[in-house]
Order: C-alpha cells, then structure tokens, then sequence
C-alpha cells in the first residue's frame, strides 16, 4: 500500500509571467500526469469574465475546434461568439463616435484589462533563481523562441530539462501592444581563467534532493490547470450571464456544486510574483567544470545571455491578463438602453 505524506493548511502556488526587462528561468522535466508521455508544457485558450453569484471568477477552457483545413468551425464557443459580437458593436461605436458606447463596450471588451477575454498561452513548471517554484506562461511566439534555444542544446548534446543537467533561459521582454517582442537566450556566466583571460559558459543546474521533494506540494499537473467544459455547457452560461458583471448561476452549478468541487481545476487569474531579473541570479563557481545544484540567493559574479543569431520576434498577439474587477458604468448611457441597444 502506498503510503503518502500528509498536507497541512493551504499552499499556494506561484504563478509567473513575462514583464518588460529580464526574467530568468529554469524550465522543470515533465511532472506528474504528464511524465510518462514527456510533455513538460500545455497549450490553453481560456476565457475569463464569468463568475459565480458571489461574484468570485471562474476560467474555464475554450470548447472552440476549427478545422485547420477548412478553417470552418466545428465545435462552437458561445463565449468567444459574444467576444467577437462585443468587439465588431465597439467598431461600430468608434465609427459613429458614440463614446458612451465606446466607454462601455471598453470596458468589456477592448482596452488592456477587459473583463472578458479569450486568454492563449503555453504553461509550464519552473525554477526561479531564488529557487520559487512555479508556473510559467508564454505567449506562443516566446514559446517557439524557447523550443529554437533548446533545440540547439539538444543538437550539441546537452538535454536542457534534464535533472541533473539543466540549463536557465534568459526572457527578455520589451515594448507594449502589437509591439511588443520576446528574446530568449542560454543564461551564461563570466569566468577568469588564468592563462586565458575571460570565458564564458551555461549555467548548468542540477535538481537537488530537497527540490525534487518539493516538487509533489509546488509544481503543478499541468493537464489541470483549467476546467474543460462542453460546448453546450459554455453557452448555458453564457446565455444565463448578467453581460455587464459576468455572474451566472450557471457557474456556481457546474464549479462550485458539491458533485463538482473536487473535479474542479486549479484556478489561475492573475500572476502574482514579479518576474526575478537576471542581475539576482548568482553564478557560480571558480572552476569551469563544477555544477551549480542550487541558485544561491546573493549576486556572486555577472551573468550575461548567450549570444545567438535568433532574432526578437515582434507584432505578438497581446492578449490582457484577466480583471477581477465588475464593470464600471457610464453615467451618459443607461444600463437598460446599453443592453437594448446590443439587442440584448
């Protein structure tokens, strides 16, 4: 029989995300539901904005399926429908210069906050260098900047995910909107070797005993970390929702029901840590050959990225992280006369 360690109180996870400057990350080996196939991130499309009579949010998964072929949907999302419908009513106000309209089709759909809002991005367990561990997500163009690095390492030898052989990746984010732009690069470290002079070379990282014991209460199943939910399911939310507030009773049936509270997924809505520069990371050693197991906490020597030929990708689809917040309302248009005026 096998026998498990007891939890005590609440523990709660680390979520990360890229923000203008350096960040610096240790990506983690596929985990838990996920080892055995060796998938170490997943892809999500997940719509916020819907929440329960208490007013507390609830994401769930896109049920939309398009064929990428036909480029005809098969699988429809009544969330994403009402996103689409909200944003061509906000062109249509921008037009007419209706800016009562405009403020509060804004406030749902348009702006950097939205309230609802279809959120894509890849998920991944990471080691900071303060040694947090956590989850990290990628815009997809960041993500395919990351899989050219560790390609390259792979095609020299070196499995960059590996316990005992590990490499940290330098993010580096800049710019806002459809500006916006990723580099991802090896984080490496200066040395002076005598008879040499200066050389650099990878951090390398190994998963230490007490890390790897921390895995099973901080890194997270990945395959759960939003609710998948039917098309139809999608729609008797969308279609019982206040449009301005998102609350549904819908969703305290489906999330919050004693049936479904255990097979509910983590909730993810905003990413609470700030991204760790790359001038905290501390290197290392004073021969070129020892290993790093652990991040130390205190700067020791200057490590710098590992200069490639990849180029920042730039014009990345942004897509704001999701508002806890109600809409505000405008005092120039009335509730009644908004809704009506969306045929609603």
């Amino acid at each position: 029989m096998k026998i498990g360690k007891a939890k005590y109180g609440f523990t709660t996870r680390k979520y990360f995300k890229l923000k203008d400057g350096e960040a610096l990350y240790r990506i983690l080996p596929p985990l838990g539901n996920l080892a055995d196939d060796g998938r170490w991130s997943v892809y999500y499309s997940v719509h916020y904005g819907y929440k329960n009579t208490t007013g507390k949010p609830r994401a769930f998964q896109s049920p939309e399926v398009t064929n990428r072929q036909t480029k005809m949907v098969e699988v429809p999302d009544a969330a994403n429908d009402r996103i689409k419908k909200l944003k061509a009513e906000l062109e249509k106000a921008k037009t007419a210069g209706n800016k009562p309209m405009i403020d509060k089709l804004t406030q749902l759909v348009g702006g950097q906050k939205p309230m609802y809002n279809l959120d894509r991005n890849h998920y991944m367990n990471v080691i900071d260098p303060q040694g947090n561990i956590g989850v990290l997500k990628l815009r997809h163009k960041a993500k395919v900047m990351l899989d050219a690095q560790i390609r390259k390492l792979r095609e020299s030898g070196v499995d960059p995910l590996s316990i005992d052989n590990g490499r940290f990746f330098v993010f580096t984010r800049s710019g806002m909107g459809n500006e916006t732009s990723f580099q991802v690069e090896v984080a490496q470290e200066k040395l002076m070797v005598t008879g040499v002079g200066e050389v650099k070379r990878d951090i390398v990282h190994q998963l230490s005993k007490e890390l790897i014991d921390r895995l099973d209460g901080e890194a997270a199943e990945l395959d759960k970390l939003f609710k998948a939910l039917s098309s139809e399911d999608v729609a008797r939310i969308v279609n019982d929702s206040d449009l301005l507030t998102g609350t549904s009773k819908i969703v305290d049936e489906i999330f919050d029901t004693k049936s479904n509270s255990s097979a509910s997924s983590e909730e993810v809505y905003e990413d609470e840590d700030e991204d760790v520069s790359l001038t905290q990371v501390v290197a290392a050693a004073s021969a070129p050959t020892q290993t790093i197991t652990e991040i130390p906490k205190v700067v020791a020597s200057e490590v710098i990225p590992a200069k490639t030929e990849s180029k920042s990708v730039s014009n990345v689809e942004v897509l704001s992280s999701p508002t806890k917040t109600t809409s505000q309302q405008v005092s120039d248009v009335s509730d009644d006369e908004f809704l009506k005026s969306l045929g609603l």
